[in-house]
């Protein structure tokens, strides 16, 4: 298991990532471990699989209301299905693209797979918890999983 004080640059990534989008900070709570029986989320989930030395999965898990008030704030027309998985593709992906600057060029991430409901188990390793992490953003929650080892 990845020690906390790691995951921290997967919380700050997530707090960059709305810094691009308007001034409100994120409010990050308390992460908690999940015992991976059922996974923790949202309507929809971009997961990001890891190899390397690092193994395992971090996803995003977030409501459409709050996808949809990150579009309507970026001034995008359109707030499709489609442009809301995009959007949380791109969330995915920005957690887990800094998080290579921490965990160096071996940490290898797949193209987020974004998936509607929460992730499921099969994506989890059995073997491990996830570290589940909410966050909120202008009264919006959501979350992030990290289940890597």
């Amino acid at each position: 298991m990845v020690k906390i004080e790691k995951l921290g640059v997967f919380l700050s990534s997530i707090e960059a990532f709305f810094r691009q989008i308007d001034d409100t900070l994120v409010e990050v709570d308390t992460p908690y471990l999940n015992n991976n029986k059922s996974a923790v989320g949202y309507d929809y989930s971009g997961i990001i699989n890891i190899s390397g030395p690092l193994e395992g999965c971090v996803y995003v898990s977030a409501p459409s209301t709050m996808l949809r008030e990150i579009i309507k704030i970026m001034q995008e027309p359109d707030s499709s299905l489609a442009m809301m998985k995009d959007l949380l593709g791109e969330m995915a992906n920005t957690i887990s693209g800094n998080a290579r600057t921490e965990f160096g060029s071996e940490f290898i991430i797949s193209p987020p797979k974004i998936v509607e409901g929460v992730p499921s188990v099969s994506y989890l390793a059995k073997d491990r918890n996830t570290y589940v992490t909410p966050f909120s953003w202008r009264g919006y929650t959501a979350v992030i999983g990290i289940c890597i080892a």
